[in-house]
């Protein structure tokens, strides 16, 4: 047994031996005869490190990487690190050549006397060679190698540069690869303010990083340090006292256990983009910098928002049957939910906790969270209509334990629970194009689906909005009037004709496009877009940015077609932009790990419509935001406008509104059509949403009452009459201000006519009205131009989607 191992040591003693009777010029030429590989490239060898993605405020708030690393100079790393990695490793590093002869003998006769084969005799050098060049095998050629490379690397660099190599490459455990990224990742600080005692436990996990992880076995990563500490003493770095001071402080870790992405829908996005643009090795070993638009504070009140109202909504429809861990066999006692090792998060995350429950009466439930155990008061689950907690949890459900705020600044806890309907908001820039703010989803953990981008669904009135700004262009006014009443539209003769309903069943008779608009009627859309025509409204909505798939069908006036929330967005910002569209932008500027520029995206202005149309639509959006589905806005006291969006059987809510400098579109729904329920419309649904957003920015100075929307040149503001559209006088009641294109203005004056006539019976009113040229008259209607369905989808099944019955907003 012995000789077996004299043996195996001899081998490993064998390359040292021959190195050094080669010397090192006949080292270098047997490296070449062997195919050593080169050593040179050593002087311009970058290792795999970080993409960083930063936010519009210099923040990071995403890392891509296979190897999380970030290089350092020798400068950045201080010399109690040095002297704990030279006490751990290898002590005589200023002494040797890279092969410590002296360590290795010593190894081996100390393996000799306790028969075991010689470990830990590699100098730094050497690891550095191997972990560079070197695959793990263990081979005698290997080895050889390694020899060959070690002294080559001694003879090209200096101990410092070897040192500043090293500290750059070697593996700290958790997927840290360097100094930097390890102090970051387990203490919150960079390499240059390490302590004594961190240090230490730094050096301590190079030889075994896994077993020694302070994360994993605490108990381990101090005996690890304490050697450590005990061998920088041996080798003279501290005294006995500073020896003592460090072994007796705790290890402290701040870090969270999973690397922390502010809005990760916006950044796997940007993922994507630098992907397809350089490439896996560009993206993921490069180190690229990676300048983005994201704005971190409106993400994260975006995030919260949205969250908060997806559980809003689903609260309205009772309390479901939650998740049982009795039942799966898992003990509520010792069960800990993944959710409860993360510190810090989002608002959101920290307003609302995941909770077991360890037992519920008629007083309330004993839950545990991450933070220990508490009492949910019966108050807590008043909400849900049960007499009793008992009735509505049992122990070991899992639910989630709510803190909301009231308006007037009183907080109450409730239990609550994830929804399972999802959501999307965009923030844009009116004047820029740049993405402020991105959620794609509840959470991204839970789906990565990102429906702001990804998700096509109809957008129900939301899209009047481009019907209108058609006619417009085409001459029309807000003032101007059309028929609400019943209309029956022929597509083909062979299918049930198109007959759009309003969401009361109800019909006003003459009614303005204003006080269409703002209340969301929808067969006075339809008339309109039969009257300028639907293939010029959908020319429009092209020029506003929407790229989706639109056929000229009476029902897209409804928005009985699918546009995805960033599309929307887009679209509606050129009413508040003077007509000048920006294409969205994610990614302004992307640099290499040396900063040289590789690509810089400036915003580029391209005019879809005129200012003055643009503002008179503006101006009519404002009226929805004031007194029409959207009223709600108007406590806010702000500059606003917008357009709420309902879809059939209430399967999707819509609110896309404006301030004069953000654009802001949210959506809600299901992944499948599905109902969100009774009255789910887009003011109840989404646009609590959308306020809770705009109040943050508010609070925040970033929207404020002082400013407004710019008026372009040639734009009159003439006060008239919102229910006949004549220009107001004092007999006129329901008196808005109007904008208008100069010279469309109202000039004939109300009077007591035009008063009576809106008082009529809708069915009187349709004696009594004037179609304009081109409008469809009387209840039926035969269309002449239907695009071709070869190919394409069935118009009937098309009709029979749409939100024709949809509630008005």
């Amino acid at each position: 047994m012995i000789g077996r191992r004299l043996a195996a040591l001899l081998v490993l003693l064998l390359p040292v031996v021959v190195a050094a009777g080669l010397g090192v010029g006949a080292g270098y030429a047997a490296s070449e005869l062997i195919r050593v590989p080169k050593v040179s490239e050593l002087a311009t060898y970058r290792p795999d490190i970080v993409t960083e993605v930063r936010g519009s405020d210099g923040s990071v708030v995403a890392r891509f990487a296979i190897e999380r690393r970030f290089l350092v100079s020798r400068k950045q790393i201080p010399d109690v690190m040095v002297k704990a990695l030279l006490a751990a490793e290898d002590a005589r590093f200023y002494e040797h050549g890279g092969i410590d002869i002296i360590r290795i003998a010593g190894a081996a006769l100390r393996d000799l006397a306790t028969r075991r084969l010689a470990q830990g005799a590699s100098t730094i050098t050497q690891q550095l060679a191997r972990s560079v060049f070197l695959t793990p095998e263990k081979s005698f050629a290997r080895k050889l190698n390694e020899i060959f490379l070690t002294v080559e690397i001694e003879r090209r660099f200096s101990k410092d540069q070897i040192l500043t190599l090293y500290l750059n490459q070697i593996y700290f455990g958790h997927g840290n690869f360097g100094v930097e990224a390890a102090s970051t990742w387990y203490f919150g600080h960079p390499a240059n303010e390490l302590t004594l005692p961190e240090a230490a436990l730094l050096a301590g996990l190079i030889q075994r990083p896994e077993a020694y992880s302070p994360v994993r076995n605490p108990a381990a990563a101090k005996a690890r340090r304490d050697f450590v500490l005990k061998r920088m003493q041996e080798e003279g770095y501290l005294s006995a006292a500073e020896r003592a001071a460090a072994a007796a402080t705790p290890i402290e870790l701040s870090r969270s256990t999973r690397e922390s992405t502010v809005g990760p829908y916006f950044c796997e996005e940007v993922r994507q983009y630098l992907e397809r643009a350089y490439g896996d090795k560009g993206l993921y070993r490069k180190g690229l910098r990676v300048d983005t638009t994201l704005d971190p504070r409106i993400e994260r009140w975006s995030e919260e928002a949205l969250r908060w109202g997806l559980r809003r909504q689903e609260r309205r429809f009772g309390f479901r049957k939650p998740r049982n861990l009795v039942a799966e066999g898992i003990d509520p006692d010792r069960y800990r939910d993944p959710s409860w090792t993360d510190r810090g998060g989002n608002e959101d995350e920290r307003n609302t906790r995941v909770a077991v429950v360890l037992s519920a009466g008629k007083n309330g439930a004993e839950v545990k969270t991450g933070t220990g155990t508490s009492l949910l008061p019966a108050s807590a689950f008043r909400w849900t209509r049960a007499s009793s907690p008992a009735n509505v949890v049992k122990r070991g459900d899992l639910v989630l334990v709510e803190r909301l705020r009231s308006d007037d600044g009183k907080e109450e806890t409730i239990v609550s629970q994830a929804p399972q309907i999802e959501g999307a908001v965009v923030v844009l820039e009116n004047g820029t194009g740049a993405v402020r703010a991105l959620v794609g989803g509840y959470d991204f953990s839970r789906s990565k689906f990102d429906r702001a981008v990804q998700a096509l669904r109809q957008v129900g009135s939301a899209f009047k909005p481009f019907v209108y700004m058609t006619a417009v262009e085409a001459g029309y006014t807000p003032a101007d009037t059309v028929l609400d009443s019943p209309i029956s539209i022929v597509i083909d003769p062979r299918q049930p004709p198109y007959q759009p309903q309003n969401y009361y069943r109800r019909y006003n008779g003459i009614v303005t496009f204003q006080n269409a608009l703002e209340q969301s009627i929808n067969v006075p859309a339809v008339r309109v877009d039969l009257l300028v025509g639907t293939r010029k409204v959908i020319e429009v909505a092209r020029r506003l940015g929407i790229t989706s798939k639109l056929l000229a069908y009476p029902s897209l006036a409804l928005g009985s077609f699918e546009i995805t929330p960033l599309e929307m967005t887009t679209a509606y910002s050129v009413f508040a932009n003077q007509g000048i569209l920006y294409a969205p932008r994610m990614v302004e500027r992307v640099r290499d790990a040396d900063g040289v520029v590789l690509e810089e995206n400036l915003p580029e202005p391209k005019e879809a419509a005129t200012p003055v149309t643009s503002y008179v639509v503006l101006s009519m959006l404002r009226g929805v935001t004031e007194r029409g589905t959207a009223a709600k806005a108007a406590a806010l006291g702000l500059p606003l406008a917008g357009k709420t969006g309902t879809t059939n059987e209430f399967s999707d809510a819509w609110f896309v509104g404006m301030t004069p400098r953000y654009t802001i579109g949210v959506w809600v729904g299901h992944d499948t059509k599905k109902s969100l329920g009774p009255k789910s419309t887009g003011a109840e649904t989404a646009l609590p949403i959308w306020l809770r957003i705009v109040k943050s920015m508010a609070d925040a100075g970033l929207v404020r009452k002082t400013d407004d929307f710019d008026v372009p040149q040639g734009v009159v503001f003439v006060p008239f009459d919102l229910l006949t559209g004549y220009r107001a006088t004092p007999s006129c009641t329901r008196v808005v201000l109007g904008a208008f294109a100069n010279g469309t203005q109202p000039t004939e004056l109300c009077g007591d006519r035009p008063h009576a006539v809106s008082t009529l019976p809708a069915y009187l009113q349709k004696q009594l009205y004037s179609p304009k040229r081109g409008e469809p008259v009387g209840s039926s209607y035969q269309l002449t131009d239907a695009p071709s369905t070869r190919g394409g989808p069935d118009p009937a099944r098309l009709l029979r989607q749409s939100p024709e019955g949809g509630p008005p907003g």
